[in-house]
């Protein structure tokens, strides 16, 4: 699972509220978009297209975040989904996936140009 992160403080649990409350206000609840990676969606594919505008990305295991207490939900836009808390807690959603295990990667296709 990936998601695309701006600047060089990696996962900052502030930026995870900010997209948290946009979620609110566009859908009314609590989520933090984020890419699975499939056989249909590889990573590579991911990088040059859903995150080709992202320098760096944070990859999650889809078990690092479920095991924490969040889920993920389908958009019906595969290969998109939301992140969310359990109980649509904002602070409790950012902390936890600030806090799950995670790996920080530098996109090879990011395309300078949108920047």
């Amino acid at each position: 699972m990936l998601r695309g992160i701006l600047g060089e403080t990696g996962l900052d649990p502030a930026d995870l509220r900010q997209a948290a409350l946009l979620n609110h206000e566009l859908y009314g609840f609590y989520g933090v978009s984020v890419w699975v990676t499939s056989a249909v969606h590889p990573r590579n594919l991911l990088e040059t297209t859903k995150l080709r505008k992202f320098e760096r990305y944070a990859e999650f295991t889809v078990a690092g975040l479920t095991g924490r207490g969040l889920a993920l939900w389908a958009t019906g836009q595969a290969p998109h989904y939301d992140v969310v808390h359990e109980a649509n807690n904002l602070a409790a959603l950012a902390g936890l996936i600030a806090a799950a295990p995670h790996r920080i990667r530098d996109n090879p296709s990011v395309d300078r140009e949108e920047h």
